[in-house]
């Protein structure tokens, strides 16, 4: 484990000089502003709450003033963290030259480095994750004897229920201590233990739901509030990616978020080191290869433990392909091990070389990695951008109809007046009750592109666009603000009275 520790000390030291000092999206406000006043009812974060998250950040908040900081610290702590269960599992299945192989490479990764200095509760997720698997494979452990595997056990049953509160998303992770205990059960007939261990899980979450339903008023508020949640996630607001066909889909979600923001692959206006890294994937995969030719596999020997794997990648894999915005990598992220550990064993591979490719992937995830934090910390997000230019170019009078960006907007910049809608019909209301006249109207791209009509194009014209990185901001990297256009005063003004002719619209298009 000293090697465990040092790896784990050079990825705090690689994060915390690009860790985030202010907002970037919707997410972080929600977290901050929580840890000021915790209310879910004002999205002080927004549901489920994040009790256990919000917990850890509230003793972080305790020793750093600044919020965002405070957070970003806990991520990147726990991001490092993360190495000593993975270094575990990894050591425990494929021996000490994968586990530092691996650990080295969750260190430098892109996806892991990005997500670890940002204040966003995914790296503290993920370490939980990755702590109930190396809990639960010390379960299956028949060397062990049966008190300490039981105590593991247990364990495992306490990382879930506090993984649930961190992300109720995480629910797929039930599978792997559902089989570490039925593996159990199998081998010590201790049963009780199990339904102990089940409770624990029962008990942990209770805990937490009930500390929300106070905080809410009422179950019956957090209920209500749990399926306005969740209808807006898989309806309206979710914005999940949505493809030709479920081919495209996998393939975007394959290459965006796992080979591109996982590993550092090409993907538009990315750094050119980005194809040594493709390269070394290549060669990772034909290691693959080669070592089932050989027959170099042995699952039979370790197929419980092999078993364990699989109900940690496929069950959430299946879930964050399906019920997962596939526009945002991180969601990917308690699985990048299983990606890191894959392509480090292929080039392992390659005896004497193996090493050597190794040493070259991880400067090239490194470098890749380190122009993406450091784009963080040297340029705002499109969202910061756009609330810097509407509090000193819009007129006092301007109102800016808007989406996830009026977060933000009205955090930096309370005096602009921002109205947050996506339909048509609501738009139409606001309007009129507050009699905006035209040139005091203000609509963000995401706006107009959730109204789905086409017509409004020819009333509007970009006042101003602003772009980030698409690694960093995946939904909202690309903002354009438009402006109603002067000399379509009166058009506009019949257009939302419905009452003028329009002309065929068929050939119009978003010029977004």
């Amino acid at each position: 484990m000293k090697r465990a520790a040092i790896i784990a000390l050079l990825a705090l030291c690689f994060r915390l000089p690009f860790l985030a000092s202010g907002p970037g999206g919707w997410d972080d406000i929600d977290f901050a502003l929580g840890m000021k006043q915790y209310d879910l009812t004002t999205m002080q974060p927004h549901f489920p709450g994040y009790p256990v998250y919000m917990v850890a950040a509230f003793v972080a908040g305790r020793i750093i003033e600044n919020p965002y900081l405070a957070l970003s610290s806990l991520s990147a702590l726990a991001s490092a963290l993360a190495v000593f269960p993975l270094y575990s599992i990894v050591h425990s299945y494929s021996g000490p030259r994968a586990a530092i192989a691996v650990a080295l490479l969750w260190a430098i990764a892109p996806l892991s480095v990005v997500l670890g200095t940002q204040p966003l509760s995914d790296s503290f997720g993920t370490l939980l994750a990755v702590l109930l698997v190396a809990s639960s494979m010390r379960t299956l452990d028949r060397s062990r004897k049966e008190r300490s595997r039981a105590l593991y056990l247990i364990m495992s049953g306490i990382c879930l229920g506090l993984l649930y509160g961190v992300r109720v998303s995480y629910l797929a992770f039930c599978a792997v201590p559902l089989w570490t205990g039925l593996m159990y059960g199998k081998d010590t007939r201790r049963w009780s233990d199990v339904v102990y261990a089940i409770l624990c899980v029962f008990l942990v979450s209770f805990s937490w739901t009930y500390a929300m339903a106070v905080n809410v008023g009422s179950i019956r508020g957090l209920w209500q509030m749990a399926l306005a949640f969740t209808g807006g996630h898989f309806s309206d607001w979710g914005g999940t990616y949505t493809g030709g066909n479920a081919i495209e889909r996998l393939g975007y979600w394959l290459g965006r978020q796992w080979l591109a923001a996982g590993l550092g692959t090409p993907w538009p206006g990315q750094h050119w080191i980005s194809w040594s890294v493709a390269g070394l994937f290549i060669l990772s995969v034909w290691g693959w290869s080669v070592r089932c030719k050989r027959r170099e596999l042995q699952i039979g020997k370790r197929g419980r433990e092999f078993v364990l794997l699989l109900m940690w990648g496929v069950p959430y894999g299946l879930w964050a392909f399906f019920a997962q915005n596939v526009d945002k990598p991180r969601h990917i992220l308690p699985l990048l091990i299983l990606l890191l550990w894959l392509t480090a064993s292929g080039l392992l591979t390659f005896r004497h070389a193996g090493k050597y490719m190794l040493a070259v992937l991880v400067c090239c995830m490194l470098i890749v990695s380190w122009t993406q934090v450091r784009d963080q910390r040297e340029n705002s997000s499109p969202t910061v951008q756009l609330a810097k230019y509407a509090a000193s170019h819009l007129p006092t009078s301007a109102v800016v109809y808007t989406y996830e960006e009026e977060r933000i907007m009205h955090y930096l910049h309370p005096e602009i007046e921002t109205v947050r809608l996506r339909k048509w019909e609501d738009f139409k209301t606001s309007v009129f009750s507050r009699r905006v006249s035209p040139e005091s109207v203000f609509l963000t791209n995401s706006v107009l592109e959730g109204f789905k009509r086409p017509q409004i194009w020819r009333y509007v014209r970009e006042r101003a666009r602003f772009t980030g990185n698409p690694w960093l901001y995946p939904t909202y990297h690309d903002i354009t603000l438009y402006e109603i256009r002067s000399e379509q005063k009166t058009g506009w003004s019949c257009f939302l009275q419905d009452t003028c002719n329009e002309p065929s619209v068929g050939n119009e298009k978003n010029p977004h």
